[in-house]
């Protein structure tokens, strides 16, 4: 999880290491410019913890497959893992479901933060009844089209442990030159990567790891990845996440056979 979307309260999230040569990746945690929303509106969205301490959001694909980000995972063994779905609140212990099977894209990197997706196979499966899988998009985001993401970080500067309530923020798409140009000499943004916020107002951070990108449309597009440190919301540090579209051989692929 080198350079990632990183929590910074140690008590509640998982603090990973930070590589030499990429100093400060460090991101405050937060949906900024966001509203609180109820899972009811999208039933898709879990949250994913390790060990008991929330780590990460994450979207129900198939009743027994979750779709979140492969920096959600490091080092971690299925038995670490529990998701919950079909809450809006972290304080809801209900609907737990075990980890089966942890499932990485062998083309995954740390440092670069290629192909930022992962599976979580669950022991049981989450019934239609507390959660709903949603579909996966067969085309990437339009530039200049809005997307919403949704997670459990923190919604603004001052806060100083996460909201225990979902929040769900709307942010534009940026054509891909542009954010390519903006992360110059900090990192590539590759074809399996898009960008998007509403610079200066409206981004997610941290804490909203692994978490979905839908469309207006309502089809999953992305999985929350990355950003600059500490420049959360800055009109020259968009969200980066992964592109569920140009990853979705290997994501169909695993669904047909874990799923």
């Amino acid at each position: 999880m080198q350079g990632v979307l990183v929590p910074l309260m140690i008590w509640l999230l998982w603090i990973p290491e930070i590589p030499a040569e990429e100093p400060g990746l460090r991101r405050s945690p937060r949906v900024v410019g966001g509203h609180p929303s109820e899972v009811r509106n999208q039933p898709y969205m879990v949250n994913i913890r390790r060990r008991g301490n929330f780590e990460c959001g994450g979207s129900l694909v198939t009743p027994h497959c979750v779709l979140t980000a492969a920096h959600c995972l490091k080092d971690g063994q299925p038995s670490d893992f529990v998701v919950r779905g079909g809450v809006t609140y972290l304080n809801d212990m209900r609907n737990a479901r075990y980890v089966r099977n942890i499932l990485l894209p062998s083309a995954y990197s740390r440092v670069t933060l290629e192909h930022d997706v992962a599976l979580l196979q669950l022991q049981q499966p989450l019934q239609a009844s507390i959660a709903q899988p949603i579909s996966l998009a067969v085309r990437s985001p339009r530039p200049g089209s809005f997307v919403r993401v949704s997670g459990w970080g923190l919604t603004d500067d001052s806060s100083t442990s996460l909201p225990n309530q979902l929040h769900s923020v709307h942010v534009r798409v940026m054509p891909q030159q542009e954010c390519r140009d903006l992360y110059r000499g900090y990192r590539n943004i590759t074809n399996s990567m898009f960008c998007a916020s509403v610079p200066g107002l409206k981004d997610a951070c941290a804490a909203d790891s692994g978490g979905p990108v839908v469309n207006s449309h309502g089809f999953l597009v992305g999985v929350v990845s990355w950003g600059r440190a500490h420049r959360c919301a800055d009109k020259n540090s968009p969200g980066v996440y992964s592109d569920v579209s140009y990853l979705s051989d290997w994501i169909a692929d695993n669904i047909y056979r874990y799923c």
